[in-house]
């Protein structure tokens, strides 16, 4: 932690949980960035408003894919499109920029400004703008932003909004304190540790040796019945209608197939594409863009002796995120990569090599391997596609009108062999009848927490729901019983309390087991004997602190604390834990250092200061959030293929 506090501390301006993607210089590739331009950004709406302030799609867009990029760079081939919607990577970076106006905002509420001066200053101390560590000029400064795509008005206003924000942060900053014996405790936290050898005895060794005799296993129930109370539960008669059933009823003239064709070519057009592979040398300090260049020359000339170019490129190439599939960048159409990059291999004719083509990444090679001509997609290539989409979704209609018509037969005083009869004259249509099931029970062929629990919890006795939507189709559901909540008898609940019984014996036989292996310790047998005779191995654990986790055990604060408690060599009782006991040797101590603490208190506060701030600024923007009033333009989710409820 102390390491952490010197990097809170180096980095404070730059890496704290809010500091807002600062407008970075370089431009990366982007191997399949998403296209908001075109999409939901041609409706003119803004991708986020914030108390009247909006968020671009073009800033949106471009931040999205600097985080992209730089996700890219460090997991390489390991991450992808999918990955970083799992991860809510566009939510994220569009949350950062929604809170870049807030801070921006208040920047304004309080007054604050940033001169000329002030900008020019932070301008030029940019190392991106120097050369032997003294700022590059004007005209290279202005030139170097426009070979990267940027205009310097553009840089300079963004570079004014960062330097708002860092003031709006130091601002608050000035609100935190951290008391002496805080940092006093904050470093005993980290600098006091200990090591051990941890003793497992997990009870599954002693399954064998519990039997389960009737007496025994009454007198358990009966110590224990309130723990295996039943919950409310209900069982329920509900009518399924399954579109699946139902898709020999749906024609599809020919001419409505054409006519969705004609309406929605959008979907069945492309972009021209080529695919291609490149060879990668970085330049900056170690290599110049001249030495690259003569590099990529020798390798070409590699190439025209007839060696293989992926096995120059997982030799050679500096992109870590294709080298390993031999330089191959798969297909990716205009406005994917950067302009001198795309213009170099679009001009290539097929099976070319180019280059050396040089970019903000440094030198490239690059092969054209296919091309795939842009335009729409032949009617006859996905007439049939078509017509199974418009089959499923008249078949999904047609099942939903007819759960609607079923719900209006359906009366509180049909019986469950009435509705099986109704079930029997209506095709796709079964009627079931539920086990027993409580609020969080998994309920067969519907799962667990779903909205058909939710109706059944919420209808009276004999009630019918409206059709709710599950897995298979559509329901109608008539609550047929409910089991008010009670203490179950034995045979109710048998398997589970003989379970739960079973492990509580075993428990108590590890338990006694190592209470004796303790007592041989202590009378003077060797930790590794007894280890021994008891066929489990001692397990290194350490150095740990009061929260640190303990070897495999994880968190473990008991004996975290137990451990820092006691003195090299010293062997602790046994603890009891759910699925084993353990005990363990104390094998290294590092107690507290006072000089040491004493050359380490100013970054254990700052650290600590550095923490503060971010927790306050978590606060504060999520006050602000809530005055101000966020909302999000519905084709950011559209875009990325989500809804708002699963990408919150």
């Amino acid at each position: 932690m102390l390491k952490v506090f010197r990097d809170n501390l180096k980095y404070l301006s730059w890496v704290l949980w809010l500091v807002i993607l600062v407008f970075v210089l370089f431009i990366f590739v982007d191997f399949g960035g998403i296209d908001l331009a075109g999409g939901p950004a041609a409706t003119g709406a803004a991708a986020a408003v914030v108390g009247g302030r909006e968020v671009s799609y073009s800033d949106f867009e471009s931040a999205y894919r600097r985080a992209e990029d730089q996700y890219r760079q460090a997991y390489g081939q390991q991450f992808s499109r999918d990955l970083a919607n799992q991860l809510g990577l566009p939510f994220q970076v569009l949350n950062q920029l929604v809170d870049e106006q807030i801070l921006l905002r208040e920047a304004e509420r309080i007054g604050f400004e940033v001169s000329d001066e002030e900008l020019r200053q932070s301008i030029v101390e940019l190392q991106v703008f120097q050369q032997d560590g003294v700022f590059i000029g004007q005209q290279e400064y202005a030139a170097l932003l426009r070979r990267n795509g940027l205009h310097p008005e553009d840089f300079e206003t963004s570079q004014r909004e960062t330097l708002l924000t860092q003031k709006v942060q130091r601002a608050l900053a000035q609100n935190t304190y951290v008391a002496p014996d805080e940092v006093e405790a904050a470093y005993r936290e980290e600098a006091e540790t200990a090591t051990v050898r941890l003793l497992r005895l997990p009870m599954s060794r002693f399954a064998a040796d519990v039997t389960v005799e009737e007496s025994a296993l009454a007198v358990f129930f009966d110590q224990h019945q309130a723990d295996f109370r039943l919950p409310e539960r209900r069982v329920v008669d509900y009518l399924l209608v399954d579109p699946s059933e139902l898709r020999e009823t749906v024609e599809i003239a020919d001419e409505a197939v054409r006519a969705f064709y004609d309406e929605h070519q959008e979907d069945y057009a492309s972009e021209e594409q080529v695919k291609a592979r490149h060879i990668l040398l970085r330049t900056g300090e170690e290599r110049s863009v001249e030495q690259a260049r003569e590099e990529i020359e020798s390798i070409r000339a590699r190439l025209d002796d007839g060696e293989d170019f992926a096995v120059l490129a997982a030799e050679l190439s500096d992109d870590p995120g294709s080298k390993t599939k031999g330089g191959d960048l798969g297909f990716f159409a205009r406005g994917a990569m950067v302009k001198l990059f795309e213009d170099a291999a679009f001009g290539a004719e097929l099976g070319d090599v180019v280059g050396p083509v040089e970019t903000s990444f440094g030198v490239h090679l690059i092969q054209v391997q296919a091309r795939r001509p842009g335009g729409l997609q032949p009617f006859a290539e996905v007439e049939d596609a078509i017509r199974a989409r418009r089959v499923n979704d008249g078949a999904a209609a047609a099942a939903a009108t007819k759960a609607a018509a079923l719900a209006q037969q359906v009366t509180s005083g049909l019986t469950t062999e009435g509705l099986r009869t109704l079930a029997g004259s209506e095709l796709g249509t079964t009627a079931i009848t539920t086990e027993p099931f409580g609020r969080g029970d998994n309920v067969f062929g519907i799962g667990r927490a779903t909205e058909f629990t939710t109706q059944a919890f919420e209808l009276a006795a004999g009630g019918v729901s409206e059709p709710v939507q599950v897995a298979r189709g559509w329901a109608v559901l008539i609550l047929r019983e409910i089991q008010e909540p009670r203490l179950p008898e034995l045979d109710e609940v048998r398997s589970r309390v003989t379970t739960e019984f079973r492990q509580q014996r075993q428990l108590e036989l590890a338990t006694q087991r190592l209470h004796a292996a303790h007592a041989a310790i202590i009378d003077g047998q060797s930790p590794d004997d007894v280890a021994a005779e008891l066929e489990v191995t001692l397990e290194s654990a350490g150095p740990f602190g009061a929260k640190g986790s303990v070897g495999s055990l994880g968190q473990a604060p008991e004996i975290a604390l137990q451990a820092l408690s006691m003195d090299e060599g010293a062997v602790s009782e046994p603890f009891v834990r759910e699925t084993e006991v353990v005990l363990f040797e104390v094998t290294d101590r590092t107690r507290f250092d006072n000089a040491a603490f004493v050359a380490e208190q100013d970054a254990v506060r700052e650290g600590l200061e550095s923490q503060r701030l971010r927790e306050l600024l978590r606060t504060f923007i999520g006050q602000r959030r809530d005055e101000l009033g966020v909302t999000i333009d519905p084709g950011v989710f559209e875009a990325f293929g989500q809804t708002p409820q699963n990408a919150s």
